[in-house]
């Protein structure tokens, strides 16, 4: 049944190059060649539809096309040939004579009335120009009668990629007859030609230095009107500002670092300065050294234990302890580590007859702080003998040393 359909639809192509012929110029070989190549398009999109997808079957098919192509152009070819001749034997009856043509050795014999193919080489130019025709010899081995620029090679054939769905729509309305108002030329399965590409013009260089001058213009525009709104101006302003600020901040920080006061108001009374280091009473597994700190004179307090051995005494005047007596007072030491490491240090107070205060604690960092506790007194009774702020550096471990810069009370109210 599949054989049916294939021997139909060649039919059917055959029908279609023929009327193609029969509404084109014929005898232009180009115009031939474009009618056998849109049968072939044809072919492949027929088979496309139809879900043919054997090779052995595409590859016979074509073969049949291709046979039928050549018997139709032989056709074409004798009777261009036939009517050169009857043109020639009007215009000189004298000049044609019956030429015999033995066939060559090798040569298959052809039927009585098949015309003689044409040689390769021959064309329908010199069958046109010449005054008097003679049939050439056939050669045997050139089975493709002279006409391989209409078939299609083998391996064109296989490698040639299936036709699109564009293709087989051409391929079904190819037996429709031509539209009205195209020309003599045009055919069913005639396949529109490619328009050529324009060649790109080149810029000259007036253009390019026409661009280059407008961009140039554009962004000096936008830079003098940025200029222009101040908003350069208001940028520079708060970027000195900011600088000025700056170094109005560091200068302050520079003056206040070896201020002795440090932020605290005249009624603080300091009881103990680094010059004064001789007035310290410490034990005797500690040991007192004065020196200059990076903030300004301290003493190194280092404890060997944390008991009562390792503890230094500061000393409290009597007057500081009389105004500290029913009162609530706040003590302040300015103090810093002596090493590149946090230390642990405590402190507490033996007041006499005002009493003691539990011991503090604090934590010395690489940086001078405040370190501040409060300490109240009920007793009114207001002593007659100086009384003594301890403090102790051995809590983490022997020898490690703490800075004080100053200790100051401030007496309550």
């Amino acid at each position: 049944m599949r054989n049916v359909k294939k021997d139909r639809q060649l039919s059917g192509l055959e029908t279609a190059i023929r009327n193609a012929l029969d509404r084109s110029n014929r005898a232009d070989r180009d115009i031939r060649a474009r009618i056998y190549q849109s049968a072939r398009q044809a072919l492949d999109a027929g088979l496309q539809k139809q879900g043919v997808s054997d090779r052995l079957m595409i590859m016979q098919q074509r073969e049949l096309l291709e046979q039928k192509i050549h018997e139709i152009e032989m056709e074409e070819v004798r009777r261009l040939s036939e009517e050169h001749e009857a043109e020639a034997f009007v215009a000189n009856p004298a000049s044609v004579t019956p030429v015999s043509v033995d066939p060559p050795v090798g040569a298959r014999s052809e039927p009585p009335m098949q015309a003689p193919a044409v040689a390769p080489d021959d064309g329908l130019r010199r069958v046109a120009n010449a005054p008097a025709v003679s049939a050439p010899e056939t050669k045997a081995e050139d089975q493709s009668g002279g006409f391989a620029d209409f078939r299609a090679t083998p391996e064109e054939r296989i490698d040639a990629p299936l036709p699109t769905e564009e293709v087989v729509a051409k391929g079904r309305k190819s037996r429709k007859p031509a539209r009205k108002g195209r020309g003599a030329s045009d055919t069913m399965l005639d396949v529109p030609a490619e328009r050529a590409a324009k060649p790109r013009r080149r810029r000259s260089f007036l253009s390019h230095l026409m661009t280059w001058v407008i961009t140039l213009a554009v962004v000096g525009a936008a830079c003098f009107w940025f200029y222009q709104s101040g908003m350069v101006q208001s940028i520079i302003d708060e970027a000195v500002k900011a600088a000025d600020e700056a170094g109005s901040n560091r200068a302050g920080q520079g003056s206040t670092a070896f201020d002795p006061r440090r932020g605290f108001s005249d009624e603080w009374v300091e009881i103990f300065k680094p010059s004064a280091s001789a007035q310290l009473k410490p034990g005797g597994q500690a040991r007192v050294e004065t020196l200059d700190g990076s903030e300004g004179q301290a003493v190194r307090l280092t404890s060997a234990v944390p008991g009562e051995g390792g503890d230094v005494a500061f000393e409290v005047p009597v007057e500081v302890l009389q105004e500290m007596a029913g009162k609530t007072s706040t003590v302040a030491l300015s103090l810093q580590s002596g090493e590149d490491r946090s230390t642990q240090l405590s402190v507490r107070c033996e007041f006499g007859s005002l009493g003691r205060c539990s011991r503090h604690r604090f934590t010395a960092t690489q940086e001078r702080l405040d370190a501040l506790f409060k300490v109240t007194f009920e007793r009114s009774l207001a002593p007659n003998q100086p009384g003594r702020l301890i403090v102790n550096t051995g809590i983490d471990g022997a020898d490690r040393p703490v800075l004080i810069y100053s200790v100051r009370i401030l007496p309550g109210q």
